[in-house]
């Protein structure tokens, strides 16, 4: 499934589209890309 994590870093906020099984390994693989960064939020989102 495709989530959208949310993420907080240096006061700029941002969204990563990351596929994963459910919300929390979607939440890892964010902060695997973006190891200083804060999670905010993660959803399941789609393609259009």
């Amino acid at each position: 499934m495709r989530f959208k994590v949310s993420l907080k870093k240096d006061g700029k906020e941002y969204e990563e589209v990351v596929i994963a099984n459910n919300k929390n390994d979607a939440i890892k693989v964010a902060l695997k890309n973006n190891p200083e960064a804060e999670v905010l939020d993660s959803d399941w989102t789609f393609k259009l």
